[in-house]
């Protein structure tokens, strides 16, 4: 006679169904004895959790048959974990100490989720890009390195109708011991021409004169 499956895969567990007594409670005695029957069914098991849900507490025996299986799991690099909403379970695991090495999901959706991380390999870590080294920037401390660009002279053309006068900066004041000449101050005629002149000027009057009294006579 074919045995009838108790469990069904939800991710990477298998979730086995929580047997239960007359009364209605957690069976302890028969969910060892199903476990036992699936290890030896599976010999490579490492993810296992019990469905507790429908169920609003469980005894102490309940969590000795837990802490055995979490043992034999974590031996092999697995875990075991609870599924239940119920919070008085999920505080009687807390208050046991039992919430530290089980794993307590609340719906299946949650086992779901977590399978598929656990099953994705961590990433390699991505080679990290080195930063080119930035260039030298110019320190106001060392501007002897700094190359000012040259701009060319500028050509100014200028046409025939500007003229250009010496600049007031640049006069020269006049030398008092240097004698001026003609040329440097153009009002003044040097001794020896005023004596010419004076003499042409009177022999052109006496020249004037003698023609006069020429024809007068």
């Amino acid at each position: 006679m074919p045995q009838l499956k108790n469990y069904r895969e939800v991710g990477i567990f298998d979730l086995i169904s929580a047997p239960l007594n007359p009364i209605g409670a957690f069976d302890a005695e028969q969910f060892k004895k199903d476990v036992r029957a699936l290890l030896d069914q599976k010999k490579d098991e490492r993810f296992l959790a019990v469905d507790l849900t429908g169920l609003d507490f469980v005894y102490s025996d309940a969590y000795n048959a837990f802490i055995q299986f979490q043992q034999e799991m974590a031996s092999n690099g697995g875990m075991f974990a609870v599924l239940t909403s119920n919070q008085v379970i999920v505080d009687g695991l807390k208050k046991a100490g039992l919430d530290k090495t089980i794993r307590v999901f609340a719906f299946e959706a949650d086992m779901m989720s977590f399978s598929l991380h656990k099953d994705v390999p961590e990433a390699d870590a991505e080679p990290v890009e080195m930063l080119a080294k930035p260039a030298p920037v110019a320190s106001q401390n060392n501007i002897s390195h700094i190359e000012v660009p040259r701009t060319a002279p500028l050509d100014r053309h200028t046409g025939p109708h500007r003229r250009f006068t010496k600049s007031f900066n640049a006069i020269v004041k006049d030398d008092k011991d240097k004698p001026k000449k003609g040329l440097d101050v153009p009002f003044d005629d040097e001794p020896s021409s005023a004596k010419t002149v004076v003499i042409v000027v009177l022999l052109m009057l006496a020249a004037i004169g003698g023609t006069l009294a020429f024809f007068t006579f």
